[in-house]
């Protein structure tokens, strides 16, 4: 007698996916974690340029120092004394003095600080030989609204050094805040509240000149600088302005002779 085979029962596990909201539950998190990398990155990149730019600024406003500082160091460059009477007499473009002056130059001097045009708290003329084969130069800064502005010119004999150097100023250091609006200035009082005591501009240059001489131009022996910049980008955290004040001290080498 036959018996009918039972076929055993393949017993199998089934594999079950992932629901719609377990999807959607894992992308919501996903997104949450790559907004806040792609946060993180933007705000890296913007401290970055921020710092970067800040920096930048400062560093060429130290540069801009150091070379107003070279030129007031060479300034006078050469004297009278290096050339005989009859030498000097006849060759007046060879000649330089310290600190040429405006206006009634080289037939009158000024007063500083009473009747000179320049030099004054925000101009400064030098008259000296660059050593570029152009002769005796006169070299002027003059701030004007917040750019510090540089013009280099031959020496003309018998001319005005500010009227004749006017014209090629150009800019060269921005952002010096020295002698800004009084907007800017409440800006950045708020920042640095010791900063433009009384409410008042800051010189950029300042003269010293020995009480027992004239307190004219040929007889400034220091030039006292100060430059106040400011960052073109804000703080990121306290969204205000970032300044910095560069000082120093520049003596004549070369004085009146």
């Amino acid at each position: 007698m036959r018996y009918p085979t039972r076929l055993p029962k393949v017993r199998g596990g089934s594999s079950k996916g992932f629901s719609l909201i377990e999807m959607m539950v894992t992308t919501v998190i996903f997104m949450l974690i790559a907004g806040m990398i792609f946060s993180i990155l933007t705000l890296a990149q913007k401290r970055y340029r921020t710092e970067k730019e800040s920096l930048g600024s400062f560093q060429q406003a130290s540069v801009a120092m150091d070379q107003l500082a070279r030129d007031v160091h060479t300034t006078g460059y050469p004297p009278a004394n290096s050339f005989n009477t009859a030498a000097a007499a006849a060759n007046p473009t060879k000649i330089a003095l310290p600190f040429p002056w405006s206006p009634t130059y080289p037939a009158t001097p000024c007063t500083v600080g009473v009747t000179c045009l320049s030099p004054t708290a925000y101009d400064l003329l030098l008259e000296e030989d660059l050593g570029n084969g152009n002769g005796v130069q006169w070299i002027r800064y003059s701030l004007q609204g917040t750019t510090l502005m540089r013009a280099v010119t031959t020496k003309v004999v018998g001319a005005d050094p500010m009227t004749t150097t006017t014209p090629l100023l150009a800019p060269y250091l921005e952002n010096v805040m020295n002698n800004c609006t009084a907007a800017q200035m409440a800006t950045i009082k708020q920042a640095y509240p010791t900063m433009f005591p009384g409410n008042a501009a800051i010189p950029v240059f300042t003269f010293t000149i020995p009480a027992s001489q004239p307190q004219q131009p040929s007889y400034i022996s220091d030039v006292n600088v100060t430059l106040i910049m400011q960052a073109p980008l804000t703080d990121m955290q306290t969204k205000q302005v970032r300044v910095a004040v560069l000082t120093g001290q520049a003596s004549v080498f070369n004085p009146n002779q």
